[in-house]
């Protein structure tokens, strides 16, 4: 079966929508993204004290928003409260930042009372943005939160969002539980099914075309370096398409750098940066 992933070919992903030009991970920034030409949504999903799947890129609320604690252990009624663009500084190429002068923080005060700039359900992501490619990571697992695995793939069904959103996650066993659960929705590998491909071309080509022709996910999320390593080279992305996966590659905010891969042959970039990036991408 041909990969669909590979046809829609270069999908330009806002990481937490945009996070370096507009507060992470609320509509605003996504809103923002899309209108600047980028082609797809990098979030993060947590799951909430009562069972509500919501977008926040860390496990705790402090960083961006204006509350503090564990996101699995808040209400969505607390959540809900919270000015998820408290520590953002436009131009400050940061996703949040402290020590500024308080008329800096120019989108602070905003929400709750206008949700834009909140913190958003993944549920009204996959209703309002429903033509746009959207990368899910999920990042909490047990025992650090009740495991949420199957009630991301549920909503991704109930939203009728399978042609269009991949789910991701650093956790190996995340991901072997979406596959095991529906094998409709579409995964990148993990890492260490990304190390097993790795290690396989150090081998040989044809190696690492058979590692990944034995494995379901559609797409191989890599930073261009891991340390030293220059994970996406030329070499990585040919084997991976040899075997008919999509490489991605995150994250990454310097034009020069998005051409450099593009050139490679890379399916899709992954940045903090919309409006650079969009630039460079080319528009279908």
């Amino acid at each position: 079966m041909a990969n669909k992933w590979l046809e829609q070919r270069v999908i330009g992903y806002a990481h937490q929508g945009g996070a370096f030009e507009a507060p992470a991970s609320t509509f605003y920034a996504m809103d923002n993204a899309i209108k600047l030409g980028m082609t797809g949504l990098e979030l993060d999903i947590h799951r909430s004290a009562d069972g509500v799947l919501i977008v926040m890129h860390d496990e705790s609320v402090d960083r961006t928003s204006s509350g503090e604690g564990r996101v699995s252990d808040l209400t969505w009624e607390e959540l809900s409260a919270l000015d998820n663009s408290y520590w953002f500084v436009p131009d400050s190429m940061e996703a949040n930042s402290v020590g500024h002068p308080p008329k800096d923080y120019v989108y602070r005060g905003l929400a709750p009372e206008n949700p834009e700039f909140g913190i958003a359900l993944f549920s009204e992501i996959l209703e309002r943005y429903k033509d746009v490619y959207i990368n899910v990571d999920i990042k909490q697992a047990s025992p650090n939160s009740l495991p949420y695995e199957t009630q991301v793939v549920d909503e991704i069904v109930a939203g009728g969002a399978i042609d269009r959103v991949m789910v991701a996650s650093f956790r190996d066993s995340s991901l072997f539980a979406v596959r095991k659960y529906n094998s409709e929705i579409s995964t990148s590998a993990g890492p260490g099914e990304v190390s097993e491909f790795y290690f396989a071309l150090l081998n040989s080509f044809k190696s690492a075309v058979a590692v990944a022709l034995a494995v379901p996910y559609v797409a191989f999320q890599i930073p261009h370096f891991y340390g030293e390593i220059e994970l996406a080279t030329k070499e990585f992305i040919d084997a991976a398409h040899a075997a008919d996966k999509a490489v991605h590659v995150w994250t990454i905010n310097d034009p020069a750098e998005v051409e450099l891969l593009l050139e490679r042959g890379a399916d899709g970039i992954i940045s903090d940066c919309p409006s650079v990036v969009s630039k460079v991408i080319p528009r279908k």
